[in-house]
Protein backbone atom coordinates (compact mmCIF):
# COMPACT_ATOMS: atom_id res chain seq x y z
CA UNK A 1 0.00 0.00 0.00
CA UNK A 2 3.23 2.32 -0.57
CA UNK A 3 2.44 5.84 -2.37
CA UNK A 4 3.82 8.80 -2.99
CA UNK A 5 3.23 11.77 -1.62
CA UNK A 6 1.62 13.49 -4.24
CA UNK A 7 -1.52 12.06 -3.22
CA UNK A 8 -2.34 14.82 -0.62
CA UNK A 9 -2.32 17.27 -3.94
CA UNK A 10 -4.59 14.74 -6.47
CA UNK A 11 -8.06 14.09 -6.85
CA UNK A 12 -8.64 10.22 -5.88
CA UNK A 13 -11.29 8.48 -8.09
CA UNK A 14 -13.18 5.62 -6.60
CA UNK A 15 -12.65 2.23 -8.39
CA UNK A 16 -14.88 0.64 -9.82
CA UNK A 17 -17.48 -2.10 -8.37
CA UNK A 18 -16.21 -4.87 -11.32
CA UNK A 19 -12.31 -3.68 -9.84
CA UNK A 20 -13.48 -4.44 -6.04
CA UNK A 21 -15.50 -7.11 -6.37
CA UNK A 22 -13.16 -9.26 -8.17
CA UNK A 23 -9.90 -7.61 -5.66
CA UNK A 24 -12.04 -9.24 -3.16
CA UNK A 25 -12.84 -12.66 -4.86
CA UNK A 26 -8.66 -13.13 -5.60
CA UNK A 27 -8.37 -12.86 -1.71
CA UNK A 28 -10.93 -14.80 -1.18
CA UNK A 29 -9.82 -18.05 -3.14
CA UNK A 30 -6.26 -17.07 -1.44
CA UNK A 31 -7.54 -17.74 2.40
CA UNK A 32 -9.80 -20.63 0.92
CA UNK A 33 -6.18 -22.21 -0.16
CA UNK A 34 -4.22 -21.64 2.93
CA UNK A 35 -7.42 -23.01 4.78
CA UNK A 36 -7.58 -25.77 2.80
CA UNK A 37 -3.67 -26.65 3.30
CA UNK A 38 -3.81 -26.20 6.88
CA UNK A 39 -6.71 -28.65 7.21
CA UNK A 40 -4.22 -31.13 4.71
CA UNK A 41 -1.49 -30.49 7.61
CA UNK A 42 -3.18 -30.91 10.63
CA UNK A 43 -4.79 -34.13 9.16
CA UNK A 44 -0.92 -35.43 8.39
CA UNK A 45 0.25 -34.57 12.23
CA UNK A 46 -2.69 -36.30 13.80
CA UNK A 47 -4.05 -32.86 15.28
CA UNK A 48 -7.15 -32.10 13.01
CA UNK A 49 -9.23 -32.86 16.06
CA UNK A 50 -7.45 -30.00 17.69
CA UNK A 51 -7.49 -27.92 15.39
CA UNK A 52 -11.02 -28.62 13.82
CA UNK A 53 -13.13 -25.17 15.31
CA UNK A 54 -10.47 -22.94 14.13
CA UNK A 55 -10.23 -24.45 10.85
CA UNK A 56 -14.08 -24.66 10.95
CA UNK A 57 -14.59 -20.76 10.77
CA UNK A 58 -12.86 -18.90 8.00
CA UNK A 59 -12.17 -15.68 10.33
CA UNK A 60 -8.78 -16.49 12.07
CA UNK A 61 -7.70 -16.89 8.46
CA UNK A 62 -9.01 -13.63 7.41
CA UNK A 63 -7.11 -12.45 10.01
CA UNK A 64 -3.93 -13.41 9.60
CA UNK A 65 -4.18 -12.77 5.70
CA UNK A 66 -4.73 -8.94 6.86
CA UNK A 67 -1.90 -8.91 9.22
CA UNK A 68 0.08 -9.85 6.63
CA UNK A 69 -1.34 -7.44 3.72
CA UNK A 70 -3.21 -4.54 5.02
CA UNK A 71 -2.17 -4.82 8.58
CA UNK A 72 1.58 -4.04 7.12
CA UNK A 73 0.62 -1.49 4.92
CA UNK A 74 0.84 -3.83 2.02
CA UNK A 75 -1.87 -4.40 -0.86
CA UNK A 76 -3.88 -7.44 -0.89
CA UNK A 77 -3.10 -10.12 -3.66
CA UNK A 78 -6.50 -9.03 -4.91
CA UNK A 79 -5.89 -5.26 -4.64
CA UNK A 80 -2.27 -5.58 -6.79
CA UNK A 81 -4.39 -7.78 -9.13
CA UNK A 82 -6.56 -4.84 -9.99
CA UNK A 83 -4.41 -1.94 -9.19
CA UNK A 84 -6.15 -0.53 -6.80
CA UNK A 85 -5.62 0.32 -3.20
CA UNK A 86 -7.66 1.48 0.22
CA UNK A 87 -7.82 4.93 0.40
CA UNK A 88 -10.09 8.04 2.01
CA UNK A 89 -11.64 9.65 -0.56
CA UNK A 90 -12.69 12.79 0.76
CA UNK A 91 -9.90 13.20 3.15
CA UNK A 92 -7.15 12.33 0.01
CA UNK A 93 -5.29 9.69 1.78
CA UNK A 94 -4.11 6.32 2.93
CA UNK A 95 -5.98 5.36 5.47
CA UNK A 96 -3.76 4.79 9.34
CA UNK A 97 -3.34 1.51 10.52
CA UNK A 98 -6.32 2.08 13.09
CA UNK A 99 -8.88 2.59 10.71
CA UNK A 100 -7.70 -0.22 8.77
CA UNK A 101 -7.69 -2.43 11.65
CA UNK A 102 -11.26 -1.25 13.04
CA UNK A 103 -12.67 -2.51 8.97
CA UNK A 104 -11.06 -5.40 9.49
CA UNK A 105 -12.77 -6.15 12.64
CA UNK A 106 -16.21 -5.31 11.81
CA UNK A 107 -16.05 -7.26 8.36
CA UNK A 108 -14.89 -10.16 9.64
CA UNK A 109 -16.77 -10.38 13.09
CA UNK A 110 -19.20 -7.50 13.16
CA UNK A 111 -21.99 -9.58 11.92
CA UNK A 112 -21.34 -12.62 14.09
CA UNK A 113 -20.40 -10.95 17.35
CA UNK A 114 -23.88 -8.88 17.13
CA UNK A 115 -25.85 -12.19 16.17
CA UNK A 116 -23.88 -13.51 19.14
CA UNK A 117 -24.48 -10.73 21.31
CA UNK A 118 -28.16 -10.49 21.19
CA UNK A 119 -28.41 -14.23 21.76
CA UNK A 120 -26.56 -13.58 24.87
CA UNK A 121 -29.37 -11.33 25.44
CA UNK A 122 -32.28 -13.93 24.78
CA UNK A 123 -30.28 -16.03 27.16
CA UNK A 124 -30.35 -13.21 29.56
CA UNK A 125 -34.26 -12.47 29.58
CA UNK A 126 -35.09 -15.93 29.91
CA UNK A 127 -32.85 -17.13 32.69
CA UNK A 128 -35.33 -18.61 35.27
CA UNK A 129 -33.82 -16.05 38.01
CA UNK A 130 -34.61 -12.45 36.08
CA UNK A 131 -35.86 -10.43 37.82
CA UNK A 132 -38.13 -9.26 34.48
CA UNK A 133 -41.74 -9.08 34.66
CA UNK A 134 -43.34 -10.87 32.10
CA UNK A 135 -44.61 -8.25 29.95
CA UNK A 136 -40.86 -6.84 30.12
CA UNK A 137 -39.74 -10.47 28.98
CA UNK A 138 -42.35 -10.45 26.17
CA UNK A 139 -41.72 -7.33 24.80
CA UNK A 140 -37.49 -8.36 24.96
CA UNK A 141 -37.77 -11.41 23.24
CA UNK A 142 -40.00 -9.85 20.60
CA UNK A 143 -37.34 -6.96 20.33
CA UNK A 144 -34.58 -9.14 20.04
CA UNK A 145 -36.07 -11.60 17.78
CA UNK A 146 -36.82 -9.39 15.05
CA UNK A 147 -32.67 -7.59 15.44
CA UNK A 148 -31.29 -10.94 15.05
CA UNK A 149 -33.36 -11.35 11.72
CA UNK A 150 -33.28 -7.45 10.40
CA UNK A 151 -28.93 -7.76 10.94
CA UNK A 152 -28.49 -9.84 7.88
CA UNK A 153 -30.78 -7.99 5.58
CA UNK A 154 -29.47 -5.02 6.72
CA UNK A 155 -26.23 -6.39 5.64
CA UNK A 156 -27.52 -7.40 2.13
CA UNK A 157 -29.18 -3.89 2.05
CA UNK A 158 -26.27 -2.30 2.34
CA UNK A 159 -24.73 -4.66 -0.46
CA UNK A 160 -27.39 -3.85 -2.75
CA UNK A 161 -26.46 0.22 -2.05
CA UNK A 162 -22.70 -0.94 -3.22
CA UNK A 163 -23.64 -2.29 -6.52
CA UNK A 164 -26.14 1.08 -7.22
CA UNK A 165 -23.35 3.16 -6.60
CA UNK A 166 -20.33 1.17 -6.27
CA UNK A 167 -18.66 3.26 -2.67
CA UNK A 168 -18.07 0.88 0.42
CA UNK A 169 -17.97 -2.86 -0.25
CA UNK A 170 -18.83 -3.64 3.46
CA UNK A 171 -21.22 -1.54 5.78
CA UNK A 172 -17.92 -2.62 8.16
CA UNK A 173 -16.17 0.00 5.66
CA UNK A 174 -18.55 2.45 5.48
CA UNK A 175 -18.00 3.06 9.30
CA UNK A 176 -14.50 2.86 9.06
CA UNK A 177 -15.00 5.21 6.00
CA UNK A 178 -12.58 3.26 3.87
CA UNK A 179 -13.12 2.73 0.50
CA UNK A 180 -10.68 1.87 -2.46
CA UNK A 181 -9.23 4.21 -5.50
CA UNK A 182 -7.52 3.21 -8.80
CA UNK A 183 -3.87 3.78 -9.01
CA UNK A 184 -2.83 2.15 -12.28
CA UNK A 185 -3.37 0.29 -14.74
CA UNK A 186 -6.74 1.21 -16.77
CA UNK A 187 -9.05 4.26 -15.13
CA UNK A 188 -12.48 3.45 -13.98
CA UNK A 189 -15.12 4.71 -15.92
CA UNK A 190 -17.20 7.74 -14.59
CA UNK A 191 -20.53 5.60 -15.39
CA UNK A 192 -21.50 2.44 -13.30
CA UNK A 193 -22.13 -0.23 -15.10
CA UNK A 194 -26.32 -1.04 -15.44
CA UNK A 195 -25.95 -4.45 -15.11
CA UNK A 196 -24.78 -4.30 -11.14
CA UNK A 197 -27.40 -1.43 -11.04
CA UNK A 198 -30.16 -3.77 -11.89
CA UNK A 199 -28.60 -6.19 -9.73
CA UNK A 200 -28.61 -4.03 -6.79
CA UNK A 201 -31.94 -2.60 -7.48
CA UNK A 202 -32.84 -6.69 -6.98
CA UNK A 203 -30.85 -7.07 -4.23
CA UNK A 204 -33.07 -4.83 -2.27
CA UNK A 205 -36.34 -5.67 -3.56
CA UNK A 206 -35.23 -9.07 -2.27
CA UNK A 207 -34.10 -7.48 1.42
CA UNK A 208 -37.57 -5.83 1.36
CA UNK A 209 -39.79 -8.93 0.58
CA UNK A 210 -37.49 -11.17 3.28
CA UNK A 211 -38.57 -8.25 5.96
CA UNK A 212 -42.22 -8.59 4.55
CA UNK A 213 -41.92 -12.31 5.04
CA UNK A 214 -40.32 -12.14 8.60
CA UNK A 215 -43.49 -9.76 9.80
CA UNK A 216 -45.45 -12.56 7.93
CA UNK A 217 -43.99 -15.62 9.94
CA UNK A 218 -44.09 -13.73 12.85
CA UNK A 219 -48.02 -13.01 13.30
CA UNK A 220 -47.82 -16.60 12.12
CA UNK A 221 -46.00 -18.05 15.10
CA UNK A 222 -48.14 -15.59 17.32
CA UNK A 223 -50.74 -17.61 16.42
CA UNK A 224 -49.51 -21.13 16.50
CA UNK A 225 -47.92 -20.26 20.26
CA UNK A 226 -51.71 -18.94 20.59
CA UNK A 227 -53.60 -22.09 19.67
CA UNK A 228 -50.82 -23.93 21.26
CA UNK A 229 -50.96 -22.95 24.87
CA UNK A 230 -52.02 -25.67 27.30
CA UNK A 231 -51.38 -28.93 24.90
CA UNK A 232 -48.01 -30.53 26.50
CA UNK A 233 -44.45 -29.43 24.64
CA UNK A 234 -43.49 -32.43 22.00
CA UNK A 235 -40.16 -33.69 20.28
CA UNK A 236 -39.83 -31.22 16.97
CA UNK A 237 -38.26 -34.39 14.78
CA UNK A 238 -40.26 -37.89 16.39
CA UNK A 239 -43.53 -35.37 17.28
CA UNK A 240 -44.10 -38.35 19.70
CA UNK A 241 -41.90 -38.11 23.27
CA UNK A 242 -41.88 -35.43 25.79
CA UNK A 243 -39.02 -32.38 24.84
CA UNK A 244 -36.52 -32.90 28.04
CA UNK A 245 -33.66 -31.12 26.17
CA UNK A 246 -33.59 -28.00 24.44
CA UNK A 247 -30.56 -26.42 21.94
CA UNK A 248 -29.18 -22.80 23.03
CA UNK A 249 -31.33 -21.19 20.09
CA UNK A 250 -34.28 -22.38 22.14
CA UNK A 251 -35.87 -25.64 19.71
CA UNK A 252 -37.31 -28.17 21.91
CA UNK A 253 -36.74 -32.02 21.14
CA UNK A 254 -36.27 -35.22 23.61
CA UNK A 255 -32.59 -36.67 24.49
CA UNK A 256 -32.39 -39.59 22.20
CA UNK A 257 -33.45 -37.49 19.03
CA UNK A 258 -31.00 -34.67 19.57
CA UNK A 259 -28.15 -36.69 20.63
CA UNK A 260 -28.31 -39.21 17.75
CA UNK A 261 -28.80 -35.75 15.63
CA UNK A 262 -25.53 -34.01 17.26
CA UNK A 263 -23.65 -37.06 17.02
CA UNK A 264 -23.84 -36.94 12.96
CA UNK A 265 -23.92 -32.95 12.66
CA UNK A 266 -23.43 -29.98 15.58
CA UNK A 267 -26.53 -28.21 14.30
CA UNK A 268 -29.63 -27.49 15.42
CA UNK A 269 -31.88 -29.73 13.55
CA UNK A 270 -34.54 -26.61 13.08
CA UNK A 271 -32.67 -23.70 12.28
CA UNK A 272 -29.31 -25.23 11.77
CA UNK A 273 -27.39 -22.84 14.23
CA UNK A 274 -24.03 -24.63 15.88
CA UNK A 275 -25.03 -26.42 18.68
CA UNK A 276 -21.66 -28.10 20.27
CA UNK A 277 -23.02 -31.63 22.09
CA UNK A 278 -22.02 -29.93 25.22
CA UNK A 279 -24.10 -27.13 25.44
CA UNK A 280 -27.66 -29.56 25.41
CA UNK A 281 -29.50 -27.32 27.92
CA UNK A 282 -31.74 -29.92 30.39
CA UNK A 283 -35.51 -28.92 30.66
CA UNK A 284 -37.07 -29.40 34.33
CA UNK A 285 -40.34 -27.53 34.51
CA UNK A 286 -42.07 -28.52 31.38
Amino acid sequence: METDRNWSHRKLKCASQAEILRSHQRDDDFIKFLREKLSDISQNFGVHRTLLQYIRSDIPFKLLYFIFTSGMGNQTLGEEYTGIVQANLEQRRVPTLTVRILAAILECCGERTLLKLLQQLQTYVNHPHSELTPAAITFLNTLLSKLHTLIPIIILFHKGIFYIYGRYYSLGRRIAGLDYTKVHGLRPKDTVSWGLRLFGIATIIQCLLRIWQSGTAQNTTDVNISNAKGISHNCQLCLEATATTATLCGHLFCWNCLSEWLRVKPQCPYCREYVPPSRIVHLMNL
